[in-house]
């Protein structure tokens, strides 16, 4: 018998969104019940059967661990078991976060190349697909060259902020 407390999250069956648990556990027609708000807004009395905790992303990836080594079902594993596939995912997880961090890029520096996503960004005469070379970077703004621009407004300034929005790196 899993016990619920009023407000938890759990994962109602056949429901891709959590259930939000209201009040039980009921005692109806020989089953325990509980009273949930499924993510819709609509009220139910569902099986205790057909409720699961929610996992943690951390509970998550020691269940498809679990589950893919050993062909056996995660609810039905002991406490003993489970901490050692825990740490196994907390291995994982510390893997994945590694090779995301691996992947972000550095801070914008001169030298850098950034491609222009849309027309007269900025107020500038650039047309999306330009590619620019950085001169200088700027607490929040970096400058560029600027092609057919001569004098005192040979570059032109762009906020970092606008990465993905109005420039990418190429």
């Amino acid at each position: 018998m899993t016990t619920y407390t009023d407000g938890q999250k759990v994962k109602f069956s056949g429901m891709v969104m959590p259930a939000t648990i209201i009040s039980g556990p009921h005692q109806t027609h020989g089953a325990e019940r509980w009273l949930i708000r499924k993510a819709d807004g609509m009220v139910s009395l569902v099986k205790g059967a057909e409720l699961s905790p929610v996992l943690t992303r951390r509970e998550a990836v020691a269940k498809v661990v679990y589950e893919s080594q050993t062909a056996r079902r995660w609810d039905t594993s002991t406490t003993y078991s489970r901490t050692g596939w825990l740490r196994v995912a907390d291995k994982v997880l510390a893997a994945l976060e590694d090779a995301a961090d691996a992947e972000k890029p550095g801070p914008l520096k001169a030298g850098d190349k950034v491609r222009i996503l849309r027309s007269g960004l900025e107020f500038a005469s650039v047309t999306a697909g330009d590619i620019l070379t950085v001169t200088t970077v700027n607490g929040t703004t970096f400058n560029t060259n600027a092609p057919n621009q001569r004098g005192i407004h040979a570059y032109w300034t762009f906020a970092l902020s606008g990465e993905g929005k109005g420039w990418e790196r190429a």
